[in-house]
């Protein structure tokens, strides 16, 4: 108990706030029995996750983000923004191939059509984590948050693997 006394009189209020919200996150996926999904105010249980996970290389280098957005619902969705705090900044991002020529252009949003999914996957719609913090290491779980165009957020624990380990 002290060495958490300790570690509160440590840190900053900028640090407090945010892992004060890190702590309240975690603790409500953990008491709702989520292990991957931390469902946030206004999000239905017609989205879920699966299988998500960042892809590093280690250091400074971008990691990329995957995972399949389901929609149960009869009504269409779309995604339209990504966020996390491990991230200097994070995108979504697809990877084509065009006569031969590869090339990766940002993707702004995503349509999730009613009763059906989207994958992000290598070669493929994916997440460009820029600027990784140390946070971003293999084993590690990151939080990412999934805007979506009618305002709701969607935060979801992303495990850390290193690249061939996917």
């Amino acid at each position: 108990m002290d060495e958490v006394k300790n570690a509160r009189q440590n840190m900053t209020r900028r640090q407090a706030v945010l892992f004060g919200r890190r702590a309240l996150a975690w603790s409500m996926a953990a008491l709702c029995g989520a292990p991957m999904v931390a469902q946030a105010a206004g999000i239905s249980s017609d989205l879920t996750v699966s299988d998500p996970w960042i892809r590093t290389v280690g250091g400074p280098a971008p990691a990329a983000g995957y995972f399949t957005l389901s929609n149960a619902s009869g009504t269409p969705e779309i995604l339209a923004g990504v966020s996390s705090p491990d991230c200097g900044k994070l995108t979504m991002h697809e990877s084509r191939n065009v006569n031969g020529v590869e090339s990766m252009v940002m993707v702004v949003q995503r349509p999730v059509p009613p009763h059906g999914r989207i994958v992000f996957a290598p070669g493929s719609f994916h997440l460009m984590c820029m600027s990784p913090s140390r946070a971003v290491r293999p084993g590690a779980q990151i939080p990412v948050v999934l805007r979506f165009a009618d305002g709701r957020r969607l935060q979801v624990r992303f495990p850390v693997r290193p690249i061939g380990g996917g």
